[in-house]
């Protein structure tokens, strides 16, 4: 009853600013990141930065990570939705006009990277069957395909989560983390950690923009829960810290240690692979079983946002679009996308952080925080958007991530500048 008088609220102001009233403290929105951040994805995260650095520089790269996320994206973007109350759809529609909003934040920003993390979390929860029930690479792809569109069912018929699933979900994480660092500390112990040398180290700036890459799309859309809290710059930034750094800390530190032990006793491929570490490790079946149920719920919510990405964008069923987006993420599942995990996080790290970029100046540098929405497709924001995003991508120099935030928006405000389309400017017009 609770969540479906929620599911209402939500449908009220979907299109429209929450008033003062409607407000709620910003543990809300904390909690909410907190949720996001409490996934096995952050234990995979660990294992892809200990793929490349050593234990020291994989902590000191992952606090520099989650300190970038939280001032560069979280904050600002944050403050933007508290500000006006609105959700990241409605406020892009000022950078990159209501058509273009579809395609900026629907598609590139959601219904894309959601698609891949489904085909992850899918080939995770397989993986960890065929780890309990031997099976054949064919089984195993026809085993994929089977419960990729189970998975997918819940989310085309509406519904967001499971209760039961929910409640496992806590006392599951909490047993794979004491198991798993419980093992690692006996296998090989602290001088083992201290001693650990990546195959090649990647350095510190790797690592960073590997962190970002891991978060950013939740910080992209941060509006989307910042909307509901009280206005001010403390509210937001407290809900920042809280919902990014306690749980983020806890899982991927756990995962940097499984990670190294289970490398250290040799035969992993695959760092971040979370069911090939746990198997290594000598994770008990039943506990391989219940990550299956647990990648559940990820898929679910994965499955939901791209339905829902796809429908704004083309307009058609979301039942249908739900179950497209499945199917390609069960494609790239049996593809063995889990394989590409370091290449797609670094993926999401160039294109995403872009179109925050102009979101961010847009707002607080061209319209001086006035909520100015454009028709159609606003192209000089969508063009500059997808340019630095090629631009981070091809030339990875110093961090990525933060190149192509910083190149999108000086441009961005470059242009407006230089063709008096600033609000300040067009103000001392009529002077």
């Amino acid at each position: 009853m609770e969540d479906k008088r929620q599911q209402n609220v939500e449908d009220e102001y979907s299109q429209k600013s929450i008033p003062a009233s409607g407000r709620k403290h910003w543990f809300y929105a904390g909690s909410v990141y907190m949720g996001m951040c409490a996934v096995i994805a952050c234990s995979m995260a660990g294992g892809g930065l200990i793929s490349g650095l050593t234990l020291s520089q994989a902590i000191i790269s992952m606090l520099l990570g989650l300190i970038a996320l939280l001032v560069l994206l979280y904050i600002p973007l944050g403050k933007i939705g508290a500000e006006q109350g609105l959700n990241t759809y409605l406020i892009g529609e000022c950078a990159f006009g209501k058509r273009g909003s579809d395609i900026a934040t629907a598609l590139i920003v959601t219904a894309i990277p959601s698609i891949a993390w489904y085909g992850i979390q899918t080939e995770i929860a397989t993986q960890a069957l065929a780890a309990v029930v031997p099976m054949t690479p064919t089984t195993q792809a026809i085993a994929t395909i089977i419960f990729g569109i189970i998975f997918a069912l819940p989310a085309m018929f509406g519904i967001l989560s499971m209760a039961w699933l929910n409640w496992v979900s806590i006392p599951v994480m909490a047993f794979i983390i004491i198991f798993g660092v419980g093992r690692a500390l006996t296998e090989i112990g602290a001088s083992g950690f201290a001693a650990y040398v990546p195959p090649e180290n990647l350095g510190v700036t790797w690592g960073v923009n590997m962190q970002i890459g891991m978060i950013v799309v939740g910080c992209s859309f941060v509006a989307d829960y910042t909307r509901w809290i009280r206005n001010s710059w403390k509210d937001v930034s407290s809900s920042g810290i809280v919902g990014l750094f306690p749980a983020s800390l806890l899982l991927t530190i756990a995962g940097m240690l499984m990670a190294i032990s289970s490398t250290t006793l040799g035969n992993v491929q695959e760092p971040w692979n979370i069911v090939e570490v746990m198997i290594k490790l000598g994770m008990p079946a039943f506990a391989l079983i219940l990550i299956f149920l647990l990648q559940w719920t990820t898929c679910i919510t994965a499955a939901y946002s791209t339905g829902l990405a796809l429908n704004k964008v083309f307009g058609w069923s979301r039942f249908y679009l739900t179950l497209i987006s499945a199917i390609l993420g069960i494609f790239l599942a049996i593809t063995g996308i889990v394989s590409k995990f370091l290449g797609f996080v670094s993926i999401l790290a160039s294109w995403v952080t872009p179109v925050a970029g102009v979101l961010i100046v847009e707002y607080f540098f061209v319209s001086k925080g006035q909520f100015r929405p454009k028709e159609g497709i606003y192209w000089p924001g969508l063009i500059i958007a997808l340019v630095s995003g090629f631009i981070s991508w091809r030339f990875t120099f110093f961090i990525p991530a933060i190149n192509g935030m910083v190149i999108s928006g000086l441009v961005y405000y470059l242009y407006h500048r230089a063709l008096g389309l600033c609000y300040d400017q067009q103000i001392a017009k009529h002077f």
